[in-house]
């Protein structure tokens, strides 16, 4: 008998890594990045106070999150330039362009960002 290939022997490694991944569907899930330091960012929403805010993302750059004042924003951003936001559960998805601000604050139309704000 002759010694496995190396395309052989990953092509069984996947296999094994996909075979426990059924059994244990924990180790299937996304991955999110968190932001570590929420507190250390702020966000708001058009002219509320600032708030310490959290950002989430499961595809960073792709789909992200801030969670602040008992809201959360959607983003959504397809590589091409093009990103998206939504307010809450229900609101519709709306085209907007991020813009920085002198004082340092990231906006996208009326919501900002401020801090250790997390760049892909």
């Amino acid at each position: 008998m002759t010694e496995p290939s190396n395309a052989v022997l990953q092509c069984t490694a996947l296999l094994v890594v996909s075979l426990s991944a059924v059994d244990a569907p924990v180790l299937a899930a996304p991955t999110r990045a968190e932001s570590a330091g929420a507190a250390t960012m702020e966000c708001r929403h058009a002219d509320q106070a600032w708030s310490p805010c959290r950002y989430v993302s499961e595809q960073p750059g792709a789909r992200w999150e801030l969670a602040f004042s008992n809201q959360i924003v959607r983003f959504q951003h397809d590589g091409s330039g093009s990103m998206e936001m939504q307010i809450g559960e229900r609101a519709p998805w709306a085209r907007v362009e991020a813009r920085w601000r002198p004082d340092g604050t990231l906006c996208w139309n009326t919501v900002c960002a401020r801090g250790d704000i997390p760049l892909d």
